[in-house]
């Protein structure tokens, strides 16, 4: 029985998607060109070039993939979570060890991070991930804060302090592994932050 033409075409995109991935990760952005492909997955370019019309359309769907395969773990760590304050606990804990135990995803965002000085593109896109954790951890808070569950902090910028939380940890793993403890690390982090969010009598 023949797929569907849909179904066909999302098979060899992803196939495309996961080739692209590999050669960033263990040879950064620069090694990912249509003739490294076409080597690695034994395509014509015609063939990648009808799924993806530029390099910039695969570089574009590898950072996301690479997002999209932390993000779905982060998720689901903070749905199982009850109270506000397993929720933080489970963005800072979900967050590092997605960057650290998904290895290919997370060496696909280094290399992104290595070029951000001299790429306007991978600035663009480096932005939007951070605009991302950045809105989801400010949702959950500022509907803590309404609740009055938590201290009346600032959504945003407590949001741009566990992003910054979580990249610091994780990149001091990445480029001096062994230097840091890292469940202490983040043990530590998740005390820090859930003491500063701690209601505060009088203050309303």
């Amino acid at each position: 029985m023949r797929q569907p033409e849909a179904t066909v075409r999302d098979f060899r995109r992803g196939q495309i998607v996961a080739a692209a991935r590999k050669l960033v990760a263990e040879q950064g952005l620069e090694a990912l060109t249509f003739g490294a492909l076409e080597d690695r997955l034994s395509f014509t370019r015609g063939v990648i070039t009808y799924h993806f019309a530029s390099k910039d359309e695969i570089v574009r769907a590898v950072f996301t993939s690479a997002i999209e395969e932390i993000d779905a773990a982060v998720k689901t760590e903070v749905e199982r979570s009850a109270s506000i304050e397993d929720k933080v606990r489970a963005i800072l804990r979900a967050n590092v060890r997605g960057f650290v135990e998904r290895a290919e995803a997370g060496r696909v965002l280094l290399s992104f991070w290595g070029r951000l000085s001299s790429d306007p593109e991978a600035r663009r896109l480096n932005a939007e991930l951070y605009t991302r954790y950045r809105a989801r951890s400010a949702k959950l808070l500022k509907e803590a804060v309404g609740a009055g569950s938590i201290a009346r902090v600032d959504p945003k910028q407590v949001a741009s302090v566990l992003v910054g939380i979580v990249l610091g940890i994780a990149m001091q793993h990445y480029f001096d592994p062994g230097s840091i403890d890292l469940d202490a690390a983040v043990a530590e982090a998740e005390e820090m932050v859930i003491a500063r969010l701690a209601p505060r009598k009088g203050r309303g």
